[in-house]
């Protein structure tokens, strides 16, 4: 019986000097990222592509996560209207990189990999690897930051580009 009393005590003891673990979502130095573009601009328009796309995208911004050379990772998620006036998402992860401090602020470069969800009938085939809506895609953009306000240019394979205005929250 004593056994067992001293096993209880000493589980409770080691119990209560143990913290509780919760995962911290944001870290010091981490920013959200809010991104607007109005419309794509196509290298080859046509007549059944929408006037407006209105692209919304909500980023994080960290270093934890960031490989290699890459100053920043991001994960995001985006709405829009794709080219043909179909609700469409992005879901993403990326990498950015710093590339030059000109004047005021810096150049840099980003590249996000994720799915495009909402290219269906009957555009299903408008955009490569799509399957039931749902397609893989890699977007390249250049941007630049002062401040806390960034413009960026992302190539959207042959479609076009989609140039965006965006704006930091967090810490400076």
């Amino acid at each position: 019986m004593h056994r067992r009393a001293a096993l209880i005590l000493a589980a409770g003891a080691a119990l209560s000097a143990c913290e509780p673990s919760a995962a911290q979502v944001f870290a010091p130095g981490d920013e959200l990222m809010l991104a607007y573009a109005p419309k794509v601009i196509h290298f080859n328009p046509s007549d059944e592509h929408v006037d407006w796309n209105h692209f919304v995208a909500l980023e994080l911004q960290t270093k934890r996560t960031a490989i290699g050379p890459a100053d920043r990772a991001s994960f995001g998620a985006a709405v829009f209207n794709n080219s043909f006036g179909q609700f469409s998402q992005y879901l993403y992860w990326g990498q950015i990189y710093n590339l030059k401090r000109m004047g005021p602020g810096t150049l840099y470069a980003k590249f996000t990999a994720g799915l495009i969800l909402g290219y269906k009938e009957p555009y299903e085939d408008k955009i490569p690897f799509n399957n039931n809506g749902v397609a893989p895609v890699i977007i390249p953009t250049l941007g630049y930051r002062i401040d806390r306000m960034s413009g960026e240019v992302a190539l959207l394979g042959t479609a076009g580009l989609l140039i965006a205005v965006t704006y930091n929250f967090g810490p400076r």
